[in-house]
Protein backbone atom coordinates (compact mmCIF):
# COMPACT_ATOMS: atom_id res chain seq x y z
CA UNK A 1 0.00 0.00 0.00
CA UNK A 2 3.12 2.79 -0.52
CA UNK A 3 1.37 4.04 -3.38
CA UNK A 4 -1.86 4.87 -2.00
CA UNK A 5 -0.11 6.18 1.32
CA UNK A 6 2.36 8.19 -0.80
CA UNK A 7 -1.24 9.59 -3.06
CA UNK A 8 -2.87 10.46 0.17
CA UNK A 9 -0.12 12.92 1.28
CA UNK A 10 0.08 14.24 -2.05
CA UNK A 11 -3.52 14.83 -2.73
CA UNK A 12 -4.30 15.53 1.07
CA UNK A 13 -1.48 18.23 0.86
CA UNK A 14 -2.94 19.49 -2.95
CA UNK A 15 -6.31 20.24 -1.08
CA UNK A 16 -4.48 21.91 1.92
CA UNK A 17 -2.96 24.38 -0.19
CA UNK A 18 -5.67 24.75 -2.58
CA UNK A 19 -8.65 25.58 -0.19
CA UNK A 20 -6.60 26.94 3.07
CA UNK A 21 -8.22 30.30 4.18
CA UNK A 22 -11.55 29.75 1.84
CA UNK A 23 -14.41 28.51 3.79
CA UNK A 24 -16.73 28.00 1.04
CA UNK A 25 -14.12 25.73 -1.04
CA UNK A 26 -13.80 23.54 2.04
CA UNK A 27 -17.54 23.28 2.56
CA UNK A 28 -17.74 22.29 -1.12
CA UNK A 29 -14.56 19.71 -1.06
CA UNK A 30 -15.50 18.01 2.04
CA UNK A 31 -19.39 17.52 0.43
CA UNK A 32 -17.87 16.45 -2.45
CA UNK A 33 -15.69 13.57 -0.64
CA UNK A 34 -18.20 11.96 1.49
CA UNK A 35 -20.09 11.96 -1.00
CA UNK A 36 -17.95 9.87 -2.93
CA UNK A 37 -17.22 7.79 0.50
CA UNK A 38 -20.88 6.94 0.26
CA UNK A 39 -20.74 5.84 -3.26
CA UNK A 40 -17.99 3.40 -2.89
CA UNK A 41 -19.05 1.65 -0.31
CA UNK A 42 -22.70 1.73 -1.80
CA UNK A 43 -21.13 -0.28 -4.21
CA UNK A 44 -20.07 -3.31 -2.73
CA UNK A 45 -22.17 -6.07 -2.70
CA UNK A 46 -23.28 -9.18 -0.68
CA UNK A 47 -23.58 -12.55 -2.68
CA UNK A 48 -25.49 -15.52 -0.96
CA UNK A 49 -23.65 -18.05 -2.45
CA UNK A 50 -26.63 -20.36 -4.20
CA UNK A 51 -29.09 -17.35 -3.61
CA UNK A 52 -32.20 -18.45 -2.12
CA UNK A 53 -30.83 -22.09 -1.99
CA UNK A 54 -27.92 -21.64 0.22
CA UNK A 55 -24.65 -23.80 0.28
CA UNK A 56 -26.44 -27.23 -0.30
CA UNK A 57 -25.18 -30.46 -2.31
CA UNK A 58 -27.34 -30.21 -5.29
CA UNK A 59 -26.60 -26.71 -6.23
CA UNK A 60 -25.34 -25.33 -9.59
CA UNK A 61 -22.73 -23.78 -8.99
CA UNK A 62 -20.98 -23.08 -12.07
CA UNK A 63 -23.82 -21.47 -13.03
CA UNK A 64 -24.44 -19.15 -10.29
CA UNK A 65 -20.97 -18.00 -9.91
CA UNK A 66 -20.71 -17.26 -13.75
CA UNK A 67 -23.92 -15.00 -13.48
CA UNK A 68 -22.06 -12.76 -10.82
CA UNK A 69 -19.28 -9.98 -11.81
CA UNK A 70 -17.55 -10.44 -8.76
CA UNK A 71 -15.33 -6.99 -7.76
CA UNK A 72 -12.72 -6.04 -4.97
CA UNK A 73 -14.92 -5.07 -1.75
CA UNK A 74 -17.55 -7.57 -2.45
CA UNK A 75 -18.40 -10.14 0.11
CA UNK A 76 -19.74 -13.82 -0.36
CA UNK A 77 -21.91 -15.46 2.32
CA UNK A 78 -22.00 -19.06 2.54
CA UNK A 79 -25.23 -20.27 4.65
CA UNK A 80 -25.96 -24.26 5.48
CA UNK A 81 -26.74 -26.25 8.23
CA UNK A 82 -23.41 -26.59 9.89
CA UNK A 83 -24.67 -30.28 10.43
CA UNK A 84 -23.95 -31.59 7.54
CA UNK A 85 -21.69 -29.21 5.34
CA UNK A 86 -18.67 -26.81 5.92
CA UNK A 87 -16.75 -24.38 3.71
CA UNK A 88 -13.40 -24.92 2.75
CA UNK A 89 -11.15 -22.85 0.66
CA UNK A 90 -8.72 -24.74 -1.35
CA UNK A 91 -6.33 -24.44 -4.31
CA UNK A 92 -7.28 -24.71 -7.46
CA UNK A 93 -5.84 -28.95 -8.27
CA UNK A 94 -7.26 -29.46 -5.02
CA UNK A 95 -10.78 -28.28 -6.49
CA UNK A 96 -10.71 -30.00 -9.35
CA UNK A 97 -9.80 -33.10 -7.67
CA UNK A 98 -12.39 -32.78 -4.45
CA UNK A 99 -9.26 -33.41 -2.02
CA UNK A 100 -10.20 -32.00 1.24
CA UNK A 101 -6.94 -32.66 2.81
CA UNK A 102 -5.05 -29.94 3.52
CA UNK A 103 -7.55 -26.68 2.71
CA UNK A 104 -5.92 -22.98 2.92
CA UNK A 105 -8.92 -21.82 5.33
CA UNK A 106 -12.16 -24.07 6.77
CA UNK A 107 -14.86 -22.30 7.81
CA UNK A 108 -17.87 -24.10 9.77
CA UNK A 109 -20.42 -21.51 11.57
CA UNK A 110 -23.18 -21.79 8.80
CA UNK A 111 -23.31 -18.68 8.07
CA UNK A 112 -19.53 -17.64 6.55
CA UNK A 113 -19.08 -14.43 5.39
CA UNK A 114 -15.77 -14.04 3.20
CA UNK A 115 -14.77 -10.81 2.05
CA UNK A 116 -12.89 -10.58 -1.76
CA UNK A 117 -9.82 -8.74 -1.47
CA UNK A 118 -7.91 -9.66 -4.29
CA UNK A 119 -7.94 -10.23 -8.18
CA UNK A 120 -8.14 -13.95 -9.57
CA UNK A 121 -9.44 -16.82 -8.51
CA UNK A 122 -10.84 -18.55 -4.78
CA UNK A 123 -11.88 -22.16 -4.63
CA UNK A 124 -14.18 -23.33 -2.32
CA UNK A 125 -15.77 -27.15 -1.68
CA UNK A 126 -17.48 -28.82 0.80
CA UNK A 127 -15.72 -31.01 2.83
CA UNK A 128 -17.80 -33.49 3.87
CA UNK A 129 -17.58 -36.91 1.81
CA UNK A 130 -18.95 -37.28 -1.41
CA UNK A 131 -20.12 -33.42 -1.40
CA UNK A 132 -18.18 -32.00 -3.46
CA UNK A 133 -17.57 -34.58 -6.02
CA UNK A 134 -21.40 -34.67 -6.43
CA UNK A 135 -21.52 -30.35 -7.00
CA UNK A 136 -20.70 -28.48 -4.21
CA UNK A 137 -17.82 -26.50 -5.16
CA UNK A 138 -17.51 -22.96 -6.42
CA UNK A 139 -14.57 -20.89 -7.82
CA UNK A 140 -15.20 -17.46 -7.43
CA UNK A 141 -13.36 -15.23 -9.74
CA UNK A 142 -12.61 -11.79 -10.05
CA UNK A 143 -11.24 -10.20 -13.45
CA UNK A 144 -8.86 -7.94 -13.51
CA UNK A 145 -9.27 -6.31 -16.70
CA UNK A 146 -12.26 -6.34 -19.24
CA UNK A 147 -11.86 -10.16 -19.85
CA UNK A 148 -14.05 -13.16 -19.47
CA UNK A 149 -12.23 -15.88 -17.19
CA UNK A 150 -12.57 -19.15 -18.28
CA UNK A 151 -13.62 -21.61 -16.03
CA UNK A 152 -10.04 -23.28 -16.11
CA UNK A 153 -7.84 -20.16 -14.98
CA UNK A 154 -7.02 -18.88 -18.04
CA UNK A 155 -8.58 -15.29 -19.53
CA UNK A 156 -10.27 -15.14 -22.94
CA UNK A 157 -11.38 -12.10 -24.60
CA UNK A 158 -14.72 -11.00 -24.30
CA UNK A 159 -17.07 -9.82 -26.89
CA UNK A 160 -16.28 -6.45 -28.75
CA UNK A 161 -12.87 -6.22 -27.44
CA UNK A 162 -10.18 -4.80 -30.00
CA UNK A 163 -7.53 -7.44 -31.19
CA UNK A 164 -4.99 -5.26 -30.26
CA UNK A 165 -6.51 -4.78 -27.21
CA UNK A 166 -6.08 -8.95 -26.11
CA UNK A 167 -2.60 -8.38 -24.15
CA UNK A 168 -4.51 -8.51 -20.71
CA UNK A 169 -2.31 -9.77 -17.69
CA UNK A 170 -2.87 -12.89 -16.69
CA UNK A 171 -4.75 -14.07 -13.46
CA UNK A 172 -1.96 -13.20 -10.31
CA UNK A 173 -0.96 -16.46 -9.11
CA UNK A 174 -0.23 -16.94 -5.17
CA UNK A 175 2.80 -15.76 -5.00
CA UNK A 176 2.03 -12.49 -7.13
CA UNK A 177 -1.11 -12.28 -4.56
CA UNK A 178 0.68 -12.38 -1.61
CA UNK A 179 2.92 -8.89 -2.72
CA UNK A 180 1.92 -5.90 -2.58
CA UNK A 181 0.18 -4.50 -5.78
CA UNK A 182 1.38 -1.01 -7.24
CA UNK A 183 -2.32 -0.23 -8.66
CA UNK A 184 -4.88 1.71 -6.10
CA UNK A 185 -7.47 -0.83 -6.18
CA UNK A 186 -11.24 -0.18 -4.87
CA UNK A 187 -10.24 -0.22 -0.96
CA UNK A 188 -7.24 2.00 -1.44
CA UNK A 189 -9.34 4.07 -2.87
CA UNK A 190 -11.44 4.14 -0.44
CA UNK A 191 -8.41 4.87 2.20
CA UNK A 192 -7.56 7.87 0.01
CA UNK A 193 -11.01 9.28 0.28
CA UNK A 194 -11.53 8.72 3.52
CA UNK A 195 -8.12 10.05 4.80
CA UNK A 196 -8.77 12.91 2.45
CA UNK A 197 -12.02 13.63 4.00
CA UNK A 198 -10.38 13.40 7.74
CA UNK A 199 -7.94 16.28 6.73
CA UNK A 200 -10.22 18.24 4.66
CA UNK A 201 -12.68 18.58 8.13
CA UNK A 202 -9.36 19.34 10.46
CA UNK A 203 -8.03 21.68 8.65
CA UNK A 204 -11.52 23.53 7.93
CA UNK A 205 -11.90 23.66 11.73
CA UNK A 206 -8.37 24.67 12.42
CA UNK A 207 -8.62 27.60 9.92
Amino acid sequence: MAVVSSYNSSFVGYLAALGRGNASLWLLVTSLIFAAVAGLSSAAKVYNVGDQAGWIITGNYSTWASSKKFQIGDTIVFVYNKAFHDVLEVNKADYHSCNSASPIATHATGNDSIAITRYGHRFFICGFPGHCAAGQKVDIRVAKNPMAAAPSGELVPSAGVPASARSASPVLGPAQQKGGSAEIDVMGLREVVAAAAVAACAVFLVG
